[in-house]
């Protein structure tokens, strides 16, 4: 059903967030997919970074065990998608509509801050998983069939994940709004960071010690180590299982509302010293 802006502007309470949100997100996708050529080729270019990964892990793991480093750096590489996708897309995004300058609009209008975060995940989740799903048919073909293990316990521990990836990415956005045009490179060092002390293309084993206890203070490292063990078949590698799902499950309840929180203090403060337009 499709209102004009009159009856939208009528509405209150769950209709209007329901409708401010259904608004947000059709900008949100008609974004992504406008430029057809960069859509498709943001496909391929996954896909070829995908072959050149499962080809280094073909080579650096003995081929008894050419499954298990397969399925590592597949599953390991769904969860950075997911997150770094999470950090540039919602997290990061801020910044391109500052430059647009069709922030400062967006926020001074009398929407829930909220609603402008949820939107820019469907568009995420949705992108991400097409990519997966393409890359995953991709290396099997290429390579062969991937290692499955538990697939609904998998499928669970991933959408928990989400949620923590989703929180990081919140508390971003209020970052972004702070800091401004150093998120850029702040993004990508975390990106670098996180890809080596979450042990996203090897085992948790193959890190320093001293890394390794900077590893279990951060929640995402259990997301790593429990999704990808789960889906291959095998004992996670920090904690035992029951221990790991457990930081999962409160981390992905807890950080959402954090980053959410924090975002919006961020939004009302940036208000009040008139710098949401500043970029």
């Amino acid at each position: 059903m499709v209102l004009s802006i009159e009856e939208q502007s009528k509405l209150h309470g769950v209709k209007a967030w329901w409708y401010q949100f259904l608004a947000m997100t059709k900008k949100e996708f008609i974004v992504l997919t406008r430029y057809k050529f960069s859509f498709i080729m943001s496909f391929l270019q996954v896909m070829v970074i995908m072959f050149i990964f499962t080809f280094a892990a073909i080579i650096l793991t003995p081929p008894d065990k050419a499954s298990y480093g397969v399925g590592l750096m597949f599953y390991s590489f769904v969860l950075f998608m997911f997150f770094s996708t999470a950090l540039w897309d919602i997290g990061n995004s801020l910044r391109e509509e500052q430059y647009q300058g069709t922030l400062e609009s967006l926020f001074m209008a009398p929407i829930n801050y909220f609603s402008s975060l949820i939107s820019r995940i469907l568009s995420n989740v949705l992108w991400t998983i097409l990519n997966i799903l393409v890359s995953f048919i991709f290396i099997a073909l290429v390579f062969g069939r991937l290692p499955i293990g538990n697939l609904l316990m998998g499928m669970i521990i991933l959408l928990l994940s989400l949620f923590v990836c989703f929180g990081f990415a919140f508390g971003f956005a209020g970052l972004a709004l702070r800091y401004k045009e150093s998120m850029n490179t702040l993004t990508n060092f975390l990106q670098f960071m996180v890809m080596i002390v979450c042990a996203m293309f090897f085992p948790f084993s193959a890190l320093p010690e001293v890394i390794q206890w900077i590893a279990r203070i951060i929640p995402l490292s259990y997301c790593v180590d429990l999704f990808r063990t789960t889906m291959i078949g095998i004992s996670p590698e920090l904690l035992p299982f029951e221990w790991e799902f457990g930081i999962i499950f409160l981390s992905a309840i807890l950080l959402p509302i954090l980053g959410v929180i924090f975002f919006q203090k961020t939004v009302k403060t940036a208000k009040k010293e008139g710098t949401i337009a500043e970029y």
